[in-house]
């Protein structure tokens, strides 16, 4: 366990928007948690995402965070502890006893489900599109998918989000039942932090994924 924990809304905070898009904060994995320097050449689409993956695979981290959701009728909070474990990440929701496990591998990603039963099911095909606990989150969003789409480009070179410079990587899956989305943006750090992602399907924006600033508390080792 980690003698510094880090606390704040580091999971989503999702809202209908005037437009009817659905605009979220991302797990907090995809912060760039590494200093380094920009490359020199711009790279290429596919070292970009084997970069946020590997970004990824670094870190170990404990973290608490909510998911919310607000609508004109309703508000929904669920808090849940974040483990990250290099390639596992486990969502371990403390309001009743379900985690869900994200396995980054090599060519894919995989997403499990846990109960308290102590039984392991697999997220995988139609189910991948279902909600998470009754929100606008899919658990497809949580798989993380979109970072092994292997048709993707560099759409342009540099750019400035949130005083921080990227690239921008345009993804889409390479079989149209693949994913419920036909097309992934990514903003992208040289340093594999991914600081936003806009999803579409039929040529609309539909969510939005963007980090926002985890602050830090000092636990009893610190």
């Amino acid at each position: 366990m980690p003698d510094k924990e880090e606390t704040g809304n580091i999971m989503a905070s999702l809202k209908q928007v005037k437009s009817g898009i659905a605009g979220f904060v991302l797990i907090a994995l995809l912060l760039s948690l590494a200093n380094g320097s920009n490359a020199a050449e711009t790279p290429t689409a596919r070292e970009l995402l084997a970069l946020v993956r590997a970004n990824q695979a670094s870190q170990e981290r404990d973290l608490n965070g909510k998911l919310r959701m607000s609508t004109s009728e309703e508000k929904i909070v669920i808090p849940f502890r974040l483990y990250l474990r290099g390639d596992a990440i486990t969502y371990q929701f403390t309001d009743k006893p379900e985690a869900l496990i994200l396995h980054l591998g090599e060519k894919t990603s995989r997403l499990d489900r846990s109960t308290g039963s102590g039984k392991t099911e697999k997220i995988t095909g139609a189910k991948l599109d279902a909600p998470v606990r009754g929100t606008d989150i899919s658990y497809e969003d949580l798989a993380l998918k979109f970072l092994y789409w292997n048709n993707a480009i560099v759409e342009k070179e540099k750019q400035t989000l949130m005083t921080r410079s990227c690239w921008i990587v345009r993804a889409v899956p390479s079989d149209k039942g693949e994913s419920q989305y036909d097309m992934v943006r990514l903003w992208i750090e040289s340093t594999g932090g991914l600081l936003q992602a806009e999803c579409y399907s039929s040529g609309k924006l539909i969510r939005r994924f963007s980090v926002r600033n985890v602050q830090s508390a000092h636990g009893t080792g610190g």
